[in-house]
């Protein structure tokens, strides 16, 4: 069964589902036996993704993921291939140099070292993230990541009057590139300037071939989506 975007990625459906694209041929390298790692799942959509593919994943959120996504996969009939677990990206309960391949989307720009604490959503947060994901990779193994970037001054003010700068990371496309400075390689493509968030379904499908055919000359700093595909 093929599944929804709107299964997979959640919101702002079309420009988010860029990222999928772009890491299908990373995907498509892999043996199926090998040991994924999805990480800030709650609703499993990631998940989904991998397991209708046929691996095996290890679906994680921080208080673990929720009714809804086992009850999605359970619609795919992928249950069998999705292990349930809650996972503390700060203190890491998985052997290092064991994963293949760690996901994860929108999830870098929330972290808090300490989630009693909004002043510990910070670079050292970030850093220490970063450093436990390549702890648990494999030599060659990947890390695959969608961030929210900065982006326009329109993308920065509609933030702003929705209070959704608040109790939020956006990255720029340097600060991106020096978090991964760990890795082998890396590379981060920047995607969307129009949401594709709108109730108007056609609206939608303008604004994302708009993204996709127009205004990929703008400059990365403009686009407010970043997809990271880093090596071990």
């Amino acid at each position: 069964m093929q599944a929804s975007l709107k299964d997979i990625i959640e919101w702002d459906v079309l420009n988010w589902a860029e990222a999928l694209r772009i890491w299908q041929p990373i995907i498509d390298s892999l043996p199926r036996d090998s040991n994924i790692l999805a990480i800030g799942e709650r609703n499993g959509g990631l998940s989904l993704w991998l397991a209708l593919q046929g691996f095996r994943v290890i679906c994680t959120d921080r208080i673990g993921p929720t009714e809804e996504a086992i009850k999605m996969h359970q619609k795919y009939g992928v249950q069998e291939l999705i292990e349930y677990r809650s996972f503390d990206i700060f203190n890491p309960d998985i052997p290092e140099n064991t994963i293949d391949l760690v996901i994860m989307k929108s999830v870098l720009g929330g972290l808090k070292s300490n989630y009693q604490d909004k002043s510990s959503r910070n670079d050292d947060a970030r850093k220490s993230a970063i450093d436990n994901i390549y702890g648990l990779l494999k030599t060659d193994g990947y890390l695959l990541t969608a961030d929210n970037m900065q982006g326009s001054v329109p993308i920065q003010w509609l933030r702003n009057r929705h209070n959704k700068q608040a109790g939020w990371h956006y990255f720029s496309f340097s600060e991106m590139d020096t978090l991964m400075t760990l890795f082998t390689s890396s590379s981060t493509r920047a995607f969307g300037v129009l949401p594709t968030s709108f109730s108007n379904q056609p609206l939608n499908a303008l604004s994302h071939f708009t993204n996709k055919h127009l205004l990929q000359w703008l400059p990365a700093s403009d686009k407010y989506i970043g997809i990271t595909i880093a090596r071990k």
